[in-house]
């Protein structure tokens, strides 16, 4: 399966989200560093994960390093990363997180998308 060629963000919903980026309150990022290892745990605890969650773990753990090594980083570009650590946390979202198989499906194309807008201004971020 390769989510990000069959799901894509449609504009309409890239503009409800970047609304949601720009209210995201950066005080909220002690809390999402603090619960981002016990869902990555949780995730991890089955037996079997499928490409697209591993890549989406993967992406996590990245954007999960940059926000705590980086604090003079852009607060724009904390508040992107804030956003879509908050949507991998939540898991009642567009999908809930309980569906096995696609569950997670949500939260890996819209990760991917903070990602490659990320990566688009800051591509040293992401490299090594």
């Amino acid at each position: 399966m390769k989510p990000s060629n069959e799901f894509k963000l449609t504009q309409e919903d890239k503009v409800k989200y970047e609304k949601r980026i720009s209210e995201i309150d950066l005080n909220d990022i002690p809390m999402v560093l603090k619960e981002i290892p016990q869902k990555i745990e949780k995730l991890g605890s089955h037996p079997s994960l499928l490409d697209y969650q591993i890549n989406l773990v993967t992406d996590i753990s990245k954007l999960v390093s940059i926000l705590r090594d980086l604090p003079d980083l852009k607060h724009s570009v904390q508040k992107r990363i804030v956003f879509a650590l908050e949507y991998f946390l939540e898991e009642y979202d567009e999908i809930p997180d309980c569906l096995p198989q696609i569950g997670l499906l949500d939260d890996y194309v819209l990760v991917r998308w903070v990602v490659d807008d990320i990566i688009c201004d800051y591509s040293e971020l992401f490299t090594a």
